[in-house]
């Protein structure tokens, strides 16, 4: 796993806490629909255009009147109709659908099934495959997706790819839409599966721990986050050094910092004599 695959995770995290904060607040009405919510907003924006184009006709149509018309006559000036207006709101709104369609289209142009999408964004993170998983939720195929990767965990229910796969697919329809705050707390019941099968997977764990930072500070969830961190800490003191382990000393220490600023201190120093050119880890002890 590279650097920036890693601060992506970071971002996927904020978005869980924004839906474990839905799930403090179970009274709450549901949220609309973000797709027809977006679609209203864009025909009441073609709405408003119309009608500025047509103020803008009837102040074209009276300059002409006064300049040629004889005093007294009137000047019909040109409207557009209902009629006209839904013609142009449905014209757009099939070239939006196309755009859409063309997005998640093969190579020859034809849609691509839920299938070739699995196929493209399987094992991906949202932010390793942003544009992909984008298209699926364009299209309205995320579910379908989710589906299909609830499936395959289901079908292979001891590997550890599979389980993270529909960890990632999860958060990425949570990161896509926000108001699906149950997906927050399905990804981190398969993070604990994939790290069952693999206690040292480091994404599975690392991520997990993130999002447990953002979680209300009454839940506790802050000392559990401290554990994953400190079993991270421990288990990449045995690894080969990999740029993004540097995270996991500068986060843990971050947690640590304000109840045991010395342990703190000690703990970025540990992940300096590791990754001496972190420049995070520098400032963080003030060099």
């Amino acid at each position: 796993m590279n650097a920036p695959t890693v601060l992506a995770s970071v971002v996927l995290a904020s978005g869980a806490a924004a839906a474990i904060t839905l799930f403090a607040h179970p009274e709450a009405t549901p949220a609309p629909d973000p797709a027809l919510a977006e679609a209203q907003a864009q025909v009441a924006a073609l709405q408003q255009q119309v009608h500025d184009l047509e103020s803008r006709l009837t102040e074209v149509a009276t300059a002409r009147s006064v300049v040629a018309a004889p005093a007294g006559d009137r000047v019909e000036v040109p409207t557009l109709s209902r009629e006209q207006i839904a013609i142009a709101v449905e014209s757009y709104l099939k070239e939006r659908g196309k755009r859409a369609a063309d997005a998640t289209a093969s190579g020859d142009g034809e849609p691509l099934t839920p299938e070739a999408l699995f196929a493209t964004v399987d094992g991906k993170s949202f932010f390793e495959n942003q544009d992909a998983w984008r298209a699926a939720f364009e299209a309205g195929r995320m579910d379908e997706l989710i589906d299909m990767f609830e499936e395959a965990a289901d079908n292979n229910p001891q590997d550890v790819d599979k389980q993270m796969a529909l960890a990632n697919a999860y958060m990425a329809y949570l990161q896509l839409d926000n108001t699906k705050y149950q997906f927050a707390s399905k990804a981190d019941l398969q993070y604990d599966k994939v790290l069952e099968l693999n206690p040292r997977h480091w994404e599975a764990r690392f991520t997990k721990a993130m999002s447990y930072t953002f979680w209300p500070k009454f839940l506790g969830k802050d000392r559990e986050a401290i554990q994953h961190f400190e079993t991270l800490v421990e288990q990449q003191e045995s690894m080969p050094v990999q740029d993004h382990q540097a995270q996991t000393y500068l986060f843990l220490g971050n947690l640590l910092q304000e109840k045991d600023p010395e342990r703190a201190k000690q703990i970025w120093a540990q992940g300096m004599s590791r990754h001496p050119t972190n420049e995070e880890l520098r400032k963080k002890l003030g060099q």
